[in-house]
């Protein structure tokens, strides 16, 4: 049995390890990812955790993986400003999905070519790495200086990543299952998981806000305990329809931080494109008789931004006590080293893609390129992945070592990358710059009844 006081002092550890790196970022260039996954296995393998711990934290971790998940993902999508999201959409869109297909194809060559899996394997392999983790992407954001354009790219690349990384796996499970490889019906249910996800997120938003409205001052006193309330209920109702549960609380969380969108601005078209279809919005609003001006997000944005760290730094350890490897090889430890430096190769080729968002000083510029193109860390997602052929009733030899292997890896070259390249500029990190912006107000017109 696990005793309380040891619960207390490794909760009280974790929180101040993870506070301390953030701070000292500037200085120590190491975020808390690397370190906290260390914590974790070193609890395994030492065994720090009574015996009996670790199969109950196991049971207990999709459960902890999704609340984390949650919180983070809805805190991403409150930080991010329509006016910022538009700005980068298209050159992120591009290149998000040349590096996750490079990636994947290239991750599955190389398994199909030293492991001799099968191609669907080898390309479920490929897909579950080809991402950088949504969790570890808002670490880096959030304590690093780099500018705005860059950050936000960033941030929506790794919310996109996790749809990238589950669900083509999961397609390709099922028609191997199956045995119907048909590209239409790829296309269909990745298309169908995308608008679906976006529908489900956004139709949850605007109830949301409407039942917030109408609670009035008892809604501004519990408003983040409402709030996240109905984030979860959305996680739980997206995964259990099919969609893509994280597009699903991103979209919730990107409505209600930009509900001032909602009001009617006569100007909005020339001077801020990505709001031509306020008018849609005005009537829509006016329709619901929703006035969105008493939802106090900056308080939900507040106790959010605190809960989210907290359970980024628990489910980095939990991370760590998932690395049971059962018969590593050095074909295995090889594949996967070769792995991470494909990944890193292809990111850094492509990186000059997202030049136009790095700063003008050569310093900083050198700086921001590192972060973007060292920005492998992989998590649950390819932790996910990893166990999908044996939940299907399929043993392959190394698929789960190579794949926790690749995890491991990557973080200790994400680490290792940030630590020598990184160089800390003039500009503030992101959390200072939406604290000191969140109290500006917003001026907002709208037409008579």
């Amino acid at each position: 049995m696990i005793s309380p006081d040891l619960v207390f002092l490794l909760i009280a550890g974790l929180a101040v390890l993870g506070f301390v790196l953030d701070a000292l970022f500037d200085r120590l260039r190491v975020t808390s990812i690397l370190p906290l996954m260390l914590v974790g296995i070193a609890l395994l393998y030492f065994h720090v955790l009574p015996a009996g711990t670790i199969p109950l934290l196991n049971t207990l971790l999709p459960f902890l993986s999704a609340l984390t998940i949650a919180f983070i993902l809805f805190h991403v999508g409150l930080d991010i400003q329509f006016d910022r999201l538009y700005r980068v959409l298209g050159r992120a869109l591009v290149f998000l999905f040349l590096v996750q297909t490079s990636t994947a194809v290239a991750l599955a060559l190389l398994a199909w070519s030293t492991f001799g899996w099968s191609l669907p394997i080898a390309f479920i392999f490929g897909f579950g790495l080809s991402g950088p983790s949504s969790v570890s992407v808002p670490v880096l954001v959030r304590v690093a200086r780099m500018p705005e354009t860059l950050g936000t790219t960033l941030l929506f690349e790794s919310v996109v990543s996790d749809l990238l990384e589950l669900v083509p796996p999961l397609i390709i499970l099922e028609l191997l299952v199956s045995g119907d490889f048909s590209t239409v019906h790829i296309a269909g249910e990745l298309t169908l998981t995308i608008v679906g996800s976006i529908a489900v997120g956004g139709a949850a938003a605007i109830v949301w806000l409407w039942v917030l409205d109408r609670l009035g001052s008892i809604a501004r006193t519990y408003s983040w305990t409402l709030t996240i309330t109905m984030v979860i209920a959305t996680y739980a109702i997206a995964d259990y329809v099919g969609m893509s549960a994280a597009i699903t609380i991103f979209v919730f969380g990107l409505l209600i931080g930009n509900r001032r969108h909602l009001h009617f601005d006569p100007l909005a078209r020339l001077e801020r494109p990505w709001e031509t279809s306020s008018w849609s919005w005005y009537r829509f609003r006016r329709f619901l008789r929703l006035s969105v001006t008493d939802v106090d997000v900056r308080h939900i944005r507040q106790v959010q931004r605190e809960v989210s760290f907290f359970a980024g730094a628990f489910f980095f350890v939990s991370i760590g006590l998932l690395f049971e490897f059962g018969s590593v090889t050095p074909l295995i430890i090889g594949v996967a080293v070769a792995a991470v430096f494909v990944i890193l190769a292809i990111r850094y080729a492509a990186t000059p893609l997202l030049s136009d968002y790095f700063s003008n000083d050569p310093k900083e510029r050198r700086s921001d390129h590192s972060i973007a193109a060292f920005n492998i860390s992989r998590g649950l997602s390819a932790a996910i992945v990893a166990t999908l052929p044996l939940s299907a009733g399929l043993v392959i030899p190394g698929f789960l070592d190579a794949t926790f292997l690749c995890i491991l890896f990557s973080a200790v070259a994400f680490t290792v990358g940030v630590f020598l390249f990184y160089a800390p500029g003039d500009a503030p990190p992101r959390s200072q710059i939406n604290n000191e912006s969140e109290g500006a107000p917003v001026r907002v017109s709208e037409p008579g009844p």
